[in-house]
């Protein structure tokens, strides 16, 4: 620190000089100002002293101990006690070498002393130790002020990234929900790894239709706004008992909607998770006054193979391809109001655990005759 300290510097730090003898000010003064120091200030007592400190800032107090009213030490103890100026060092000018004296300049922070009449060499020599030490200090106060700014900036800015962060993630959140609104977990998990191509077979998934009859008719004599509270109110049913059966929605067309056990993951009781969603379909809408009057139902269930997987780029959504998706519609299309209509295929996996009425062979377009059956409940 000292080496940074260039003599020019020193010079032009300033100095207070209190003294009540004025010979011994000029002599003070005119050491100084030989050595080079530019700007000293001088007090005939502490009074002065004291009126300096509050209008000028000072480095260094050549301070005489013997003054009238309060004298140095006193004055040196007062000086201390203010945090403004507890660090101006301060040299006691002194007449006497007695060690109780010295001792009680020091307990009142003095840092130095000299000894009456000052010899110049030590003089000087104690001014610019202390001015140094006055340095020093000013230097670590000044990069303990850096330090704390930086600690406060550091601060703030990671105070900042973690709102950001927080931000980003409710983000992410508010995103991973969307997605998951369109498409399954798993393989959303597989779209955002950057996988461009989703598709799979699966040997067997059970895909059922349920369509409201006369829908169109319907919505003719409601408002647009309560054809569409309407609808949300009873497919927001339809989704919530296909989460709970662990069953995936696949999309709402109109006023129909689909669903399939079996995929994305596939479970060996694919059939029965669909047949008794069904038939919670049927009890939730003919349990509910407000809507087992105006809405009857038609559902369709088939098993089979599909091929699933995710197309678009901007708008994804998750489809069924396959035979088997158009099976299980036309089962809904050739049912009647308030049934559950299922194909002899998923006949054979519910068979044991549900009680099925068969309807007998009927003709299904596209497909030619087909015996079909009832879904009537569980046994």
């Amino acid at each position: 620190m000292e080496s940074s300290l260039s003599a020019s510097h020193l010079q032009n730090m300033t100095i207070l000089i209190v003294d009540d003898s004025p010979a011994q000010r000029l002599s003070l003064v005119a050491i100084l100002k030989a050595a080079g120091f530019h700007h000293i200030h001088t007090g005939d007592d502490a009074s002065d002293c004291f009126d300096l400190l509050n209008r000028q800032a000072v480095d260094l107090i050549l301070m005489d101990v013997s003054m009238p009213g309060i004298n140095g030490i006193e004055a040196c103890r007062r000086i201390k006690s203010q945090p403004s100026l507890h660090d101006i060092p301060i040299i006691m000018v002194t007449a006497s070498v007695e060690v109780s004296d010295l001792e009680a300049a020091f307990e009142a922070g003095a840092t130095d002393y000299i000894v009456k009449p000052p010899h110049q060499i030590e003089l000087l020599a104690r001014v610019r130790a202390s001015l140094r030490l006055k340095y020093e200090m000013d230097q670590r106060k000044a990069k303990e002020a850096q330090l704390r700014q930086m600690t406060i900036d550091l601060s703030q800015a990671l105070k900042s990234l973690d709102e950001q962060h927080q931000l980003l993630r409710l983000e992410q959140e508010k995103s991973e929900r969307l997605l998951l609104n369109i498409l399954p977990k798993p393989v959303a998990e597989r779209l955002k790894q950057g996988q461009q191509v989703i598709a799979d077979d699966f040997p067997a998934v059970t895909v059922l239709f349920a369509d409201i009859v006369d829908f169109t008719s319907l919505a003719a004599r409601m408002p647009a706004q309560d054809v569409v509270a309407l609808l949300n109110a009873v497919f927001s049913r339809f989704d919530w008992l296909a989460e709970r059966h662990g069953l995936e929605k696949i999309k709402t067309i109109g006023d129909a909607y689909m669903v399939v056990g079996g995929l994305p993951t596939e479970r060996p009781d694919h059939a029965q998770a669909v047949a008794a969603f069904a038939l919670d379909i049927l009890r939730v809408l003919q349990g509910n006054e407000q809507t087992s009057h105006l809405l009857r139902v038609r559902i369709g269930i088939h098993t089979g193979p599909v091929v699933a997987g995710v197309i678009g780029t901007k708008k994804f959504i998750y489809d069924l391809w396959g035979d088997t998706v158009n099976t299980a519609s036309r089962m809904q299309m050739v049912g009647n109001p308030n049934t559950i209509q299922v194909s002899e295929a998923t006949y054979e996996h519910l068979k044991d655990a549900f009680v099925l009425e068969e309807r007998g062979v009927i003709p299904v377009k596209g497909k030619g005759d087909m015996r079909v059956y009832y879904l009537m409940g569980k046994k």
